[in-house]
């Protein structure tokens, strides 16, 4: 078993949810960042390029691989904020229980 002073309290599992929103939030601006380039290639690069289809591909393929990386790392990042938070709450659960156990004698 992990000792009792390992284990976080009550106050850093909350603290550590605030954080994790943090992150979550900087994820998601990334995210958007990634996006709005694509929109920039597609109504700028693209109509400039347009003169051969060679060029017209080759000025999107890289913000088109950028956004595919990004969704990506999007749904990884999410996934570990929601992992995350499932285990935080067995946690929170898990607290309760233990304490009652040690408290009552055993026969």
């Amino acid at each position: 078993m992990v000792p009792d002073a390992i284990s976080p309290s009550n106050e850093e599992i909350e603290a550590r949810i605030q954080q994790v929103g943090k992150y979550s939030r900087i994820i998601r601006i990334g995210f958007l960042i990634i996006l709005s380039a694509l929109v920039l290639a597609v109504g700028i690069v693209l109509p400039a390029n347009l003169s051969s289809p060679a060029q017209a591909i080759e000025s999107i393929l890289m913000p088109l691989t950028f956004v595919g990386l990004g969704m990506i790392l999007y749904g990884i990042g999410m996934h570990l904020h929601l992992m995350h938070l499932n285990l935080v709450r067995k946690l929170q659960t898990e607290q309760p229980d233990e304490e009652e156990s040690v408290s009552t004698p055993r026969d």
